[in-house]
């Protein structure tokens, strides 16, 4: 969730309308939502109630389905890599006339997110891939541990795979993290600083321009954090695992496995709190790719991320969007509305919020 009670409480305070849809899921409870004074509406009655100038916000990208879009949204679409889907979700904005301000591309002026998961993304990718990594040393399936629970606290995380590593008699892994200066990176190495494990940490300079790089075989366990922009020439394929290297487990954070950026194309599609691991056959070889980690650790993610974006809400509230992250983020979605449905109604790019 993106917006504590607190906030819209702070929100309501400041003569704004803060509706909740009722979730049994969600970390914040209704309760607590109510007691701040939000209005509550059943699940995805948005679709049908929300009235014309609502901006319907929430987090991940919204399920597939294929009526028009009339609403301003703001969510994690992940839309504007050629992903999977792209294409039909786009149109539905073209349809509908809407507006998307994708959370991935609300940036400063430098290009940094404004808010992001990622050092808690890299803290849980890196916690489920030494787990899975311990699971292939012990022969165990993952899945069938399924599906992953979330924790009250990292805390806790730390103290569940601290036991599991304790099976291995001190075996500990050789650890490589690409992207290692980045958010998520900084998570990946702050949970393993926790375990006493000192990783390996490349930055762009040590992939740029590679493919084929024969030197990540030489680890047990990779975790990719790299923020990908551009497509990629891959570092590793499937002919380089044999099935006796080394290298037996990847916690792909990054997580792209449908779009052209995607530097390690060795599993077809993302992992799931269900089935967290899928398993490349007679290759001695797992992946982990979920690409909703930080809701293993609900409550601290939750209130991490609100907080570093709650400052901008603010201003999306109030009105002041224009020279900052919500002009940018609304000038991208319209470029790649073009791209993929230039007859959509406009011939030219909008520079302020209409």
């Amino acid at each position: 969730m993106a917006l504590t009670p607190v906030q819209a409480r702070d929100l309501l305070d400041k003569g704004h309308r803060v509706v909740v849809e009722r979730s049994v899921l969600r970390v914040f409870k209704d309760e607590e939502y109510l007691e701040a004074g939000c209005e509550m509406k059943a699940s995805q009655s948005w679709i049908t109630e929300a009235p014309p100038e609502a901006t319907i916000f929430g987090l991940k990208e919204l399920n597939t389905d294929d009526f028009s879009l009339p609403h301003r949204h703001i969510h994690f679409a992940h839309a504007y890599k050629a992903q999977d889907g792209a294409d039909q979700f786009l149109g539905r904005f073209a349809e509908g006339e809407g507006k998307l301000f994708d959370l991935e591309y609300l940036t400063h002026s430098n290009g940094k997110r404004v808010a992001a998961f990622g050092v808690w993304a890299g803290f849980t990718g890196a916690a489920l891939g030494l787990d899975l990594w311990i699971n292939q040393l012990l022969k165990l399936d993952l899945n069938k541990r399924g599906p992953l629970s979330s924790y009250p606290s990292s805390d806790a995380l730390v103290q569940t795979i601290k036991c599991h590593l304790a099976d291995l008699d001190g075996v500990k892994p050789k650890v490589l993290i690409i992207g290692a200066k980045g958010r998520c990176g900084q998570g990946a190495q702050k949970f393993f600083k926790a375990l006493h494990i000192e990783p390996t940490c490349w930055s762009s300079r040590d992939t740029l321009g590679k493919s084929n790089i024969s030197e990540i075989l030489d680890y047990d366990l990779l975790i990719n954090c790299a923020l990908m922009t551009k497509k990629a020439t891959p570092w590793l394929s499937l002919d380089m695992l044999d099935g006796r290297q080394r290298l037996t487990t990847l916690s792909d954070i990054s997580c792209d496995p449908t779009g052209p950026c995607n530097p390690l194309p060795l599993y077809p599609h993302a992992t799931t709190m269900e089935k967290p691991a899928y398993y490349i056959k007679n290759k001695n070889f797992a992946v982990t790719a979920i690409d909703h980690l930080p809701s293993l650790l609900p409550r601290e993610s939750s209130e991490d991320f609100a907080n570093q974006l709650y400052p901008h809400l603010l201003n999306y509230m109030e009105g002041n969007i224009v020279h900052g992250p919500w002009e940018r983020a609304l000038n991208l979605f319209y470029k790649n509305l073009f791209n993929y449905h230039p007859g959509s109604g406009l011939d030219t790019v909008p520079t302020v919020f209409q």
